[in-house]
């Protein structure tokens, strides 16, 4: 690792964390969280590290979260350290939908984020996640009815999480095994009976629940590893590539799968935003499109109860420094997740936008896509974050994270002498969004009030995302 050679952030104009505190803080005031699921559109941010298990830190995460704009906290509700004797072969004799029934110290870490993450102002979702206790499956073939019982016991204690999701990308093997057995993507069907059974008694609980189904990775292959996310959905619905219903076992008791949106985490590594993954069931942050298209077909084949929009619960770039295997460089991260918000921007069905960890995982290369570097230092993206602006295919697409309500803001075009002048004043919608259709080709950016987004270039003929 290089971390001793880290620049400062070249980025003109950016403030210090301190002073970036200071010059958003008016714009929070009585910013308070809902617990509606969103009409519009939501950024949320998922760093376990720091808000399981860095308790001395809690305070300052959150603090820099509602800074930074984030709506929501996405939080990961691990069963394996909560469920009782999870290394025992024998189930233990409890009740598994009582939360009165697990150690009190098994909850202490998710109580306190979810505590604190309400006391700030910002609205959690929890995953019913990964992993699954020896007695219920293993860690990596749960056990759906044992599954079940454990999220009827997590919406029990938390009456203030109104958003949910089941596991964390079942399509990969590192979070769900088997997937494949003769050829037949299997894990869909598991998962499918998973998010059947943990959904229901997530409603059951509170009709104002709402549970999402996926939260499938971006790229998989054919008869081995990772399956594809579509070949998966599809698989998930009992149909085959020309969506006709499939004569399998495990498809004998088909109902229609029901949710109330569909969670994706369409990483890209090192490859644009902008540039469509070559597989056509992968999807990456440009082929949003590819998902909404088949879940509405198979909303009007009627394999899913409704149409469902798309929500982004997890995306980010690694950087080098620290990760020299595939990180791009921090400059180049921050321009790539401005850019990424203008693709789900793009998308009227997307009501959620994510980036994972504020900050890097230390030193052992695992999800260096964080915000800061692992020591705390600021990465530019740190600074970049709370105002985006990209142009897609001629229309201009902003998003103003800090705040509530509308917001006044200039764009902005880069005139000779690298002077800015403004060209349209506007104002945002209620979830700080702006579109502005008809740009000319030029390099353009953002302002709102003090804060300015990075400079974005648009050129004629240049390729963008489907």
């Amino acid at each position: 690792m290089r971390r001793a050679g880290y620049p400062r952030p070249n980025v003109a104009g950016v403030p210090r964390r301190a002073a970036l505190v200071a010059l958003l803080a008016a714009a929070l005031a009585g910013c308070g969280g809902s617990d509606a699921l969103p009409a519009g559109f939501e950024t949320v941010v998922q760093d376990d590290a720091l808000l399981l298990h860095r308790p001395t830190e809690l305070s300052r995460t959150i603090s820099t979260l509602r800074t930074l704009g984030v709506d929501r906290v996405r939080i990961n509700a691990t069963w394996s350290q909560i469920a009782p004797k999870p290394e025992s072969a024998r189930r233990p004799d409890f009740d598994a939908t009582d939360p009165d029934d697990y150690s009190p110290k098994a909850w202490l870490n998710l109580d306190r984020a979810v505590k604190a993450v309400t006391a700030g102002g910002l609205r959690p979702m929890v995953d019913v996640g990964f992993y699954a206790p020896r007695w219920a499956g293993g860690s990596r073939s749960p056990d759906p009815e044992e599954l079940a019982g454990f999220a009827e016991a997590l919406a029990r204690r938390y009456p203030q999480v109104r958003l949910w999701t089941v596991w964390n990308e079942p399509n990969h093997p590192f979070f769900m095994q088997p997937q494949w057995r003769d050829g037949v993507p299997v894990a869909a069907h598991t998962y499918r009976r998973m998010h059947e059974l943990a959904s229901e008694v997530i409603r059951g609980v509170s009709e104002n629940n709402h549970v999402l189904l996926g939260g499938l990775t971006s790229m998989g292959g054919d008869g081995r590893g990772a399956v594809a996310p579509l070949r998966f959905l599809r698989e998930m619905a009992c149909v085959d590539s020309r969506l006709r219903p499939l004569r399998r076992p495990q498809c004998e008791d088909f109902r229609p799968l029901k949710a109330d949106g569909f969670a994706m985490h369409p990483y890209v590594h090192r490859e644009p935003p902008t540039e469509p993954l070559p597989n056509p069931d992968d999807v990456g942050i440009a082929d949003l499109g590819r998902l909404s298209r088949l879940l509405a077909a198979l909303a009007a084949r009627g394999r899913i109860e409704g149409r469902l929009p798309v929500y982004v619960t997890e995306f980010g770039y690694e950087t080098d420094p620290p990760d020299p295997r595939r990180g791009v460089s921090p400059p180049q991260q921050a321009a790539y997740l401005q850019q990424a918000v203008g693709e789900a921007l793009a998308r009227p069905d997307v009501r959620m936008h994510a980036q994972f960890l504020l900050r890097d995982l230390g030193d052992d290369g695992l999800y260096q896509t964080g915000l800061e570097l692992p020591d705390g230092r600021p990465k530019p993206s740190l600074f970049s974050f709370p105002v985006s602006f990209a142009v897609r295919r001629g229309t201009g697409l902003g998003l103003v994270r800090p705040g509530r309500g509308r917001r006044e803001v200039a764009i902005e075009r880069r005139v000779q002498g690298g002077a800015w002048s403004a060209i349209a004043r506007t104002t945002t919608d209620a979830d700080g969004v702006v579109r502005r259709p008809g740009m000319q080709p030029g390099t353009y950016r953002l302002r709102w009030g003090r804060s300015a987004s990075l400079p974005t270039s648009f050129a004629p003929g240049g390729r963008a995302g489907r």
